[in-house]
């Protein structure tokens, strides 16, 4: 058996002492803790704010969604005059004088293209200028002529 002398014993009282000492601070933060927490969470301020930072974010989000709705279906809604289209074309090709029969945004370019190869690379929102003896197909967002048609002949400008 091990002998225990009077130094031995002192060491062993230190460590227990000072781990009692440890033990007691930490049971001591760790409750204060818990009850920090316990009143935080039960807060009339913490609930008064939660509750309006969730009403703000539902009255937020329709006007934000509308805000980018709009936003999204103005960029795709050029508004742009006849007189417009026809100076922006001209700068790209030769147009006959006069006006033109018509001026039509291309709606369903999907139909069109199963109609006649002319208009194979014809996008929804780009514009067909139709004179009595030609035809131009112009694209818009990329100012740019994507095929001009005479009455027989078929001209892609790429």
């Amino acid at each position: 058996m091990k002998k225990t002398t009077l130094s031995n014993r002192v060491t062993i009282n230190k460590s227990i002492v000072s781990q009692t000492k440890r033990s007691t601070v930490y049971k001591s933060v760790t409750n204060l803790a818990k009850r920090s927490l316990r009143s935080i969470l039960l807060s009339s301020t913490l609930h008064k704010g939660v509750r309006l930072a969730i009403i703000g974010a539902l009255i937020f989000a329709p006007f934000y969604g509308a805000y980018a709705y709009i936003g999204k279906t103005v960029a795709n809604e050029v508004v742009i005059s006849k007189s417009q289209i026809l100076e922006r074309v001209a700068v790209h090709t030769t147009l006959p004088t006069g006006n033109p029969e018509a001026v039509v945004r291309v709606q369903d370019a999907e139909s069109l293209k199963r109609q006649n190869s002319f208009y194979n690379d014809i996008k929804s929102g780009d514009y067909i200028i139709m004179y009595k003896s030609l035809a131009v197909i112009y694209d818009l967002r990329n100012d740019q002529v994507l095929a001009t048609k005479n009455i027989n002949e078929v001209v892609s400008v790429r």
